[in-house]
């Protein structure tokens, strides 16, 4: 079986999908794309022989389609998934699932009253084999009680268009999310500190690097660094310290230079090319299960749901810096 596959959200990980899903996924097929630009969606669909749609509904209900791949912006994400959920077909949705929590609560009741997961939300971390490592590691007892975690989020430079907000609910959902991963523990606090330095590179509007201060429910603390204009690449760290040793993720390099100049390692200049492996480890996760017919897995609609409660925690401490504490619901019985 063929999963034939409708994309929506021809922006750069969207395009970045659709390449990994012609070129490396196995058992799928991109048939339709959509995109409310008109000659991007026809561009894009000549050049890998797929329908053009501009009306995401439209798409959603097609016969060319079997599962709904989402790549558009977030404002959007809850109307086309919710539109997919009525029309009997599985979602692959790239963060965030919504902007906010109480846009997330209305699919969370759509899959509990089908009874079933329908959505694989898009947090690669997971699939990365780094931070798999890192979560056997803790699991095998053998850094001993965990004590704290230090992140570290780097971005070579960020468009105008970037947010202060987005420190918080687009580039941090990332740490938010591999933490409940990493520890299977909730966050129950937030606290935004903003340093009075700021780089130079950073436009008026925008405070950068920004400290992010989570608390979990066993009381492991968390120091996650944003700092989007670091110039010097894309760079994601994770320190696991507890309370007999240390883990942390290696530098990721596939090979290291030795030359007149000394030793250099090649550092990634984004996400699409530091998490190539676990891009292409979730979307083939993902055409796995329709294939075999099983429950879909990785993160959940109830991941993405949680990690918004923190991110609208975060923002209100980004507007007083105060810490905010994070009240999760009972998780229902389809999540567990």
């Amino acid at each position: 079986m063929t999963v034939k596959i409708g994309l929506i959200g021809l922006g750069m990980i969207g395009r970045d999908h659709l390449k990994r899903l012609h070129t490396v996924i196995s058992g799928a097929q991109v048939t339709a794309v959509c995109d409310i630009n008109r000659a991007a969606a026809d561009a894009v669909a000549a050049e890998y022989g797929a329908s053009a749609f501009y009306d995401a509904e439209e798409m959603i209900h097609s016969e060319r389609v079997d599962a709904v791949f989402i790549c558009s912006i977030g404002p959007v994400h809850q109307a086309q998934i919710l539109a997919a959920f009525r029309a009997g077909k599985p979602v692959f949705c790239e963060k965030p699932l919504t902007p906010t929590a109480n846009e997330s609560r209305a699919i969370i009741e759509a899959e509990v009253k089908a009874g079933r997961r329908l959505l694989q939300l898009g947090f690669m971390r997971r699939f990365d084999p780094g931070y798999q490592a890192l979560k056997q590691a803790i699991d095998g007892g053998e850094l001993g009680e965990i004590m704290l975690i230090h992140c570290a989020h780097r971005n070579p430079s960020v468009p105008e268009s970037y947010t202060l907000e987005m420190a918080v609910n687009d580039s941090a959902t990332h740490e938010i999310d591999i933490v409940r991963y990493l520890l299977n523990e909730n966050i129950t606090s937030v606290r935004v500190d903003r340093p009075r330095k700021k780089t130079r590179r950073a436009l008026p509007h925008l405070q950068d690097p920004l400290i992010i201060i989570f608390e979990t429910e066993s009381g492991v603390r968390i120091d996650d660094e944003l700092f989007v204009n670091c110039h010097y690449g894309y760079d994601i760290r994770c320190e696991v310290v507890g309370e007999n040793a240390t883990a942390a993720l290696t530098e990721q390099q596939v090979i290291s230079t030795r030359s007149l100049h000394g030793n250099a390692q090649h550092i990634a200049r984004s996400c699409m090319e530091r998490f190539a492996t676990a891009y292409d480890r979730e979307v083939q996760c993902f055409v796995d299960s329709i294939r075999a017919g099983r429950a879909l897995g990785g993160p959940s609609s109830w991941d993405g749901y949680v990690v918004a409660l923190v991110c609208d925690a975060g923002l209100a401490s980004l507007q007083d810096g105060e810490k905010h504490d994070v009240t999760i619901p009972e998780r229902p019985a389809i999540y567990r």
